[in-house]
């Protein structure tokens, strides 16, 4: 055969085709997510096959995680992501947008927005948007405690000492607790040398992170912490004796979770990115985060908590009115610090 011009590159066109198809590898995209890495993926899980029914080719991987791990992992990347989106608080939100890892969501890009709460998107400081939320509360054994505490000031009355849980700060539960406590007792939110002073009157064991925390209260190891509120719900729901309170003085307390978007993805993410937060913003995803096991607390006016939520949940008018988060953004920066102070203080627990 003459090879000619047309020869040749006909060719090679057909030989790149076979190798790589460009229809083909346009339609198939993984998306990668950090998660929970327990059963509160499920309304995640479940949105993400909502994205891949809408487009096919499309599929969501969900891996669990500190988002601390995850924006460590983003940093040393130095090019391609590992992750292209995450569910993400908002101490965590503050933390990243220090470390310029986070895209910024358009909001007019993501239409279910209208119908959430006005109370929930300042959480997500103009970058991410909120989804549901996490209370922080007080989890108990109910063989060991009949009259829980329902205040933090309740935890110095001397009948817990020895006998209670603290999480480590570098986990958004343990940082927000200690906020809490300097609160209850008139002191700044960021002032955590004074926590964490309160919290060594208590003698506490500690757990590195909340899901050993539940672990340590269903061993019998002690016999309350601080817990979020799904932790508790999952662990109630597996028919272990586990109690909660909707611990006041502040609160109840709530930590909004939040979809981010990260720095360095793929070509076309951002569109997946927002039609999928669209979808979890649906009333049939958020109808399901609320409901058993998880009873995720919703973002979308209108949609009503179980009646098996209300212990976790706040529901009634007098607990939606005096609902409120922590002030993230003044003790967040601290993180770091408090950490050392606090692995230093609490070495021998």
């Amino acid at each position: 055969m003459k090879l000619t011009r047309r020869s040749v590159v006909g060719g090679l066109t057909a030989a790149t085709a076979l190798a790589s198809p460009v229809i083909l590898r346009a339609a198939t995209r993984e998306l990668v997510m950090t998660g929970y890495g327990n059963d509160s993926d499920a309304p995640l899980i479940a949105a993400g096959e909502e994205l891949a029914r809408r487009n096919p080719g499309v599929s969501l991987r969900i891996i669990g995680g500190l988002s601390s791990e995850a924006l460590a992992q983003i940093k040393a990347a130095r090019g391609n992501s590992p992750y292209d989106l995450g569910v993400m608080g908002s101490p965590a939100i503050i933390n990243a947008l220090a470390e310029d890892v986070l895209v910024p969501l358009d909001f007019s890009k993501i239409p279910n927005t209208a119908n959430v709460d006005p109370k929930f998107p300042s959480y997500g400081y103009d970058v991410g948007q909120p989804i549901w939320f996490e209370g922080i509360g007080i989890a108990y054994d109910k063989t060991k405690i009949t009259t829980p505490p329902t205040t933090w000031e309740e935890l110095w009355s001397g009948d817990y000492t020895g006998r209670i849980g603290m999480c480590r700060p570098q986990s958004n539960l343990g940082l927000g607790v200690l906020a809490a406590t300097s609160e209850a007792f008139g002191m700044p939110q960021s002032d955590m040398d004074f926590a964490l002073n309160k919290w060594m009157e208590l003698d506490p064991l500690v757990g590195r992170s909340p899901p050993l925390l539940q672990q340590m209260i269903e061993r019998g190891e002690v016999d309350l912490a601080p817990l979020w509120h799904v932790n508790s719900a999952l662990a109630a729901n597996s028919g272990l004796p586990i109690g909660y309170t909707k611990i006041t003085g502040p609160g109840p307390l709530m930590l909004p979770t939040n979809i981010v978007q990260f720095v360095n993805t793929q070509d076309g993410t951002a569109d997946l990115v927002h039609e999928f937060t669209d979808i979890l913003l649906t009333p049939e995803i958020q109808s399901m985060a609320g409901s058993a096991p998880i009873y995720f607390g919703t973002v979308v006016e209108g949609i009503e908590v179980p009646a098996e939520a209300a212990p976790y949940v706040p529901s009634t008018p007098e607990e939606l009115a005096t609902t409120t988060s922590l002030q993230w953004p003044d003790f967040a920066p601290l993180r770091g610090q408090t950490v050392e102070s606090f692995d230093r203080m609490f070495a021998a627990t």
